[in-house]
């Protein structure tokens, strides 16, 4: 439909000049045929006829000229359907620009300077939360340090070994009992004011057998047992004890000094909870007077809280201990508290029996106490328990 309306009226006008040109020459073939023609009328056919010829001429220019146009309007028409493809893409890509700069335009009011300030205001706000956070963690690692940091002072003090208040809570209370055939040890409990009176009584724990071999029996129980007292300007304090009450099944007794001054040194007694508290490896020292030479300290372990020998109860320990040592003192390593007596040791063989150090048998101090309770020496001061709580501190 792109200008088909040239070619047609250009069709019409050659139709239409044909036919006028066919009549022009029916007309001259008329005049022809005439008897007269008049020279006038017959230059005016011609000049019409040259009319006619020209029309033609221009017509069949028309119609080159016409061609030309239509070879040119498909080529315009292939350039504008070009264009339009390429005008319909720059199109779509102005939609993606505006819809970019629509979105930039979106962004730029989120990050302009009200929000930025929003932005930067919940940034500070996080910020400092987490500083107090910190803070607050950075306390407690103060706190926790400090702690521990006492922790260690007290833990140093302890691997310093404060050789005089060992010696005191140890070797002090160790006693040595000596008979004609016979050498043990004993423990002095913490000398007691009397009421009423300007005395102290002083009591003693050792192993009923310690006391039978010294009498000779029970039928001396009467007989005052030789006790010797060290002090600690080295001084050595004889005197003498007598026997209040035993249990052979126990192996334990319990004697009161003949004096009525206080000791200079008693056994640290540990609470009753404590006591249950015991269990395998807690670390001891055994403290005795083996073959009759002073209190000497061995260390060493609970190796069994549930030995049991001929019914009775006892733990059993790895701290060496030899024949003298009965009747000394089991102690916690760490607070010195006095957790049993020592009883009895391992031997091996029978015509010469081996004595084997590291297996000795201790009467659990639980046990003491609950037969104290029993003979009417219930009322022996026992620790309190905030000693108990700083021991158990000193354990940690």
């Amino acid at each position: 439909m792109r200008r088909h309306w040239l070619p047609i009226t250009f069709v019409l006008t050659v139709a239409a000049g044909a036919l006028y040109f066919e009549k022009l020459y029916t007309r001259l073939d008329l005049l022809e045929r005439r008897p007269r023609v008049d020279p006038t009328e017959l230059q005016t056919v011609k000049s019409e006829l040259q009319e006619i010829e020209r029309r033609i001429a221009d017509s069949m220019t028309e119609l080159v000229v016409l061609r030309s146009i239509d070879e040119r309007s498909v080529a315009l028409a292939h350039r504008l359907g070009s264009v339009e493809g390429a005008l319909t893409a720059a199109a779509s890509s102005l939609a993606d620009q505006r819809s970019k700069i629509e979105m930039w335009d979106k962004l730029r009011d989120e990050i302009g300077p009200r929000a930025l300030d929003e932005r930067i205001e919940i940034f500070r706000r996080g910020v400092e939360d987490q500083w107090k956070h910190l803070d607050q963690l950075a306390q407690s690692a103060l706190q926790k340090a400090e702690t521990t940091e006492l922790g260690v002072l007290q833990f140093e003090k302890g691997l310093s070994r404060d050789k005089v208040r060992m010696w005191r809570e140890l070797l002090g209370p160790i006693v040595q009992l000596m008979g004609n055939e016979t050498v043990g040890s004993g423990v002095l409990l913490p000398s007691e004011p009397v009421p009423g009176k300007d005395e102290y009584r002083t009591y003693l724990l050792t192993a009923w057998h310690v006391i039978r071999d010294i009498q000779s029996g029970p039928e001396n129980a009467h007989v005052p047992v030789p006790v010797t007292v060290y002090t600690p300007f080295h001084r050595i304090l004889p005197e003498t004890a007598e026997l209040l009450r035993y249990d052979a099944s126990l192996d334990i007794a319990l004697l009161l000094l003949n004096t009525t001054r206080p000791m200079d040194c008693g056994a640290i007694l540990p609470t009753r909870s404590r006591l249950g508290l015991v269990q395998t490896f807690e670390q001891v020292y055994a403290v005795g007077c083996p073959l009759g030479n002073d209190p000497i300290p061995t260390f060493g372990e609970i190796a069994d809280t549930q030995h049991t020998v001929d019914g009775t109860h006892y733990w059993m320990i790895s701290a060496p201990t030899y024949i003298g040592n009965s009747g000394g003192g089991i102690f916690d390593a760490q607070t010195h508290e006095l957790l049993g007596i020592f009883s009895k040791i391992y031997t091996h063989g029978t015509l010469r029996p081996t004595v084997v150090p590291h297996m000795g048998l201790v009467t659990p101090l639980d046990a003491i106490y609950a037969w104290l309770d029993s003979v009417g020496f219930g009322n022996i001061p026992v620790a309190a328990e905030d000693f108990q709580a700083q021991a158990a501190s000193a354990n940690r």
